[in-house]
């Protein structure tokens, strides 16, 4: 699928506003926001497919720069199959769990007969030779031996393969969304809570460490069948004390649907973007609904009422919460200070 720079943002932009919509409205709001363009269409929909592939492994296609983006949708989802069997360290790869982000995730065994161990090895994507993105990479797995949280999925080993691939060793996560497991398990609102705590309690850690998420959403909090929280993914985390230029805005590091606004106005991150996404999040586990994007059109309708409305009150949006200070909290990290001019 080759195309100018132009028109892949184009298609990118329609492919993050379409995420944000609900999934049984999603390919009518799709037709309309192509409105007869049956190419862009067609782009899109293979974006939303090779993206609900890498999700499967809480990935996601946002977190990959425009220069990236298209060769990975054009690339076979089976294509990480090659690497079955082969060795990284004392670990085996078993099968593909997912695709996106910095590379594929595999489910590995140790097999060096010390123990037995499940793990989750991340290898850079073949091709990726480029400096930034490896660069992303080594930033990820130096931010992930700094945090120690029972929230956080623990690092747990990388290097470097025989032919040179670079690796992570993550605890493996045998879990589902936090939203699909409260859903699943019917969950009160306070239960709900509960578990929206724990990710609070895993946000805060990394902050007091000067690590930003920049990318919290559903998909990247899972709950085990006990019930622990685990936060994934800081593939595009930024440490506040770092050079503000490896972090640099200009390729849209964010999943739009759960993006502050200003990182849709192109500033540099704070941890202010992590409040804001925890507020999208527990506003749509307290209401089963997003806060935005439920009318908007296209996605310059979509951000602009990300930049300038103010969301429905979580207790309009669901007739049965009641809990004034539920309510306070899904609302005070989506307040107007994150708007212009105020």
């Amino acid at each position: 699928m080759s195309m100018t720079p132009e028109r892949f943002q184009q298609v990118r932009i329609v492919f993050e506003s379409a995420l944000a919509q609900d999934p049984s409205g999603r390919e009518a709001w799709l037709a309309k926001a192509c409105a007869g363009d049956d190419a862009l269409l067609e782009a899109v929909q293979r974006m939303l497919a090779a993206d609900a592939h890498a999700e499967s492994e809480n990935e996601s296609l946002i977190d990959l720069p425009d220069s990236m983006a298209e060769q990975v949708i054009d690339s076979d989802t089976e294509a990480g199959d090659a690497l079955h069997g082969k060795r990284f360290g004392p670990y085996t790869l078993i099968r593909t769990l997912g695709q996106g982000g910095m590379g594929q995730v595999y489910l590995a065994e140790r097999s060096d007969g010390s123990f037995r161990q499940e793990v989750a090895v991340k290898v850079v994507r073949e091709g990726w030779d480029h400096l930034e993105l490896l660069e992303r990479f080594r930033r990820e797995r130096q931010i992930l031996a700094s945090l120690n949280h029972p929230n956080i999925a623990r690092l747990l080993d990388g290097g470097a393969s025989d032919t040179g691939e670079p690796y992570l060793v993550m605890e493996y996560v045998d879990g589902v969304s936090i939203g699909e497991y409260c859903d699943r398990e019917r969950l009160s609102i306070p239960a709900r809570v509960r578990l929206f705590s724990d990710v609070c309690a895993a946000v805060g850690y990394a902050h007091q460490r000067l690590v930003v998420h920049r990318d919290l959403k559903p998909s990247n909090i899972l709950v085990t069948r006990d019930g622990t929280v685990k936060l994934l993914d800081f593939g595009i985390a930024r440490l506040l004390a770092a050079d503000a230029t490896i972090t640099a805005p200009r390729d849209r590091l964010f999943t739009i649907g759960y993006a502050a606004p200003e990182q849709i106005r192109g500033e540099i991150p704070s941890v202010s973007v992590d409040v804001y996404a925890l507020g999208l999040l527990l506003y749509e586990l307290l209401t089963g609904q997003r806060a935005y994007g439920r009318t908007a059109s296209t996605p310059a309708a979509y951000e602009r009422e990300v930049l300038t409305v103010e969301p429905t009150p979580p207790s309009r949006a669901a007739a049965d919460l009641t809990d004034a200070t539920c309510e306070r909290a899904a609302s005070r990290g989506l307040a107007p200070a994150h708007w212009p001019n105020n």
